[in-house]
Formats: structure tokens, sequence, C-alpha cells
């Protein structure tokens, strides 16, 4: 089992999730929780529990990375389609990374609301074994 240490997680995650030269030229990787979004994105943030420990050692334990794909503002037009197109960009990119990511859990879609505006996203939940 591979390792990496809890401040690289977000940082390693942006890296596999950044679109190669003319992949994706409007899509936003954001490593920090912000207050405002211009879809599409990918916000990297922690979820709960944050950390469990591992049963190996006291310093071993898995962290919750969620990847909160943001397709697009709750309006009429392709929100789905888009959200449906990002989520599948964002499972394979870190399926492919040199890093073995563990298998994701996805929720279904809904509407996040940040800074007051509507977004329509997925949340895709990974359990990442870290040292601290």
């Amino acid at each position: 089992m591979s390792l990496l240490p809890l401040d690289g997680v977000r940082a390693a995650a942006a890296a596999a999730l950044a679109p190669a030269d003319g992949e994706w030229p409007d899509l936003n990787v954001l490593v920090d929780v912000v207050d405002a979004v211009h879809p599409p994105a990918l916000m990297l943030v922690w979820n709960d529990p944050w950390l469990e420990p591992q049963a190996m050692g006291r310093c071993l334990f898995y962290a919750r990375l969620e990847v909160l794909a943001i397709a697009s503002r709750v309006e009429p037009g392709p929100g789905v389609q888009m959200l449906e197109r990002l989520t599948g960009y964002a499972l394979a990119h870190l399926a492919a990374d040199s890093y073995t990511w563990p298998a994701a859990t996805v929720q279904a879609p809904r509407v996040f609301t940040i800074n007051g505006v509507r977004l329509l996203g997925a949340q895709l939940f990974y359990r990442v074994p870290v040292t601290i």
C-alpha cells in the first residue's frame, strides 16, 4: 500500500486532475476551499470523518478526500450532461495516475450553494492511506 503524507494528498490529486495541454482548457482544479467558483471545476476538500486510524500503527491513517465536481449553475441547459462528463474525467484521471488512488464512491447530482450561487455538482469520495 502506497502512502502519501496528509499535507500532500490534495496537491497530488490536483496534479493528477490537471488537464493536459488543450484537453479541457476551461476546467478549474481548485486545491483549496474557495468562496466563488467558475464552473466547470473540481474542488479538493476534506470530508468526515477526516482521519481514521489504521490498525497498523499510530501514525498511519485513512483520510477522506472529497473531489467536488461542479458542472454549472443551476439553470436550463446541459448541466447534468456536463456533470457526467466532468465526473468521468475525474474518475479516469485519478485511476490513470501513478499513485494508486482507491476506488471512489460517488454521490448523485445535487445542488450546492457557494456564496449564494446555486451550482450543480457531485461529490466523489476517496479513502486515502496517509502518514501524519
